[in-house]
């Protein structure tokens, strides 16, 4: 079995991975929630560090677990899938909210 990190190369969106058959990967952890949705097949997923009790999870096509901030884990196909990785909405005042609108010009209003 070969292991990987998610990154951009195993993307068909922007949130979706396929996962190879007999390749575990490494989901990084991020600073916030997430969500792994498996949009195709079955996926073993289980929380880096958490040991013999952190259990393993299965997921089905259309099943989806929390992944919560800072948690690091990985993840198989079994023998293949494909998860979209999404995240929680972020607040307008938070860090991230900020970037994302100093990217985009402020509306024009007309007057009626």
């Amino acid at each position: 079995m070969s292991t990987t990190t998610m990154t951009p190369v195993h993307q068909s969106a922007p949130w979706e991975w396929a996962l190879e058959p007999r390749t575990a990967t490494r989901l990084p952890a991020a600073p916030v929630v997430r969500w792994l949705l498996v949009t195709t097949g079955r996926v073993w997923l289980t929380r880096s560090g958490a040991g013999l009790a952190g259990g393993d999870v299965w997921l089905q096509t259309g099943e989806r677990h929390p992944l919560p901030a800072g948690s690091e884990w990985v993840l198989e196909g079994w023998p293949a899938a494909r998860v979209a990785l999404l995240e929680v909405p972020q607040r307008a005042s938070s860090p991230a909210a900020r970037s994302w609108r100093a990217r985009w010009p402020a509306p024009v209003l007309h007057a009626a």
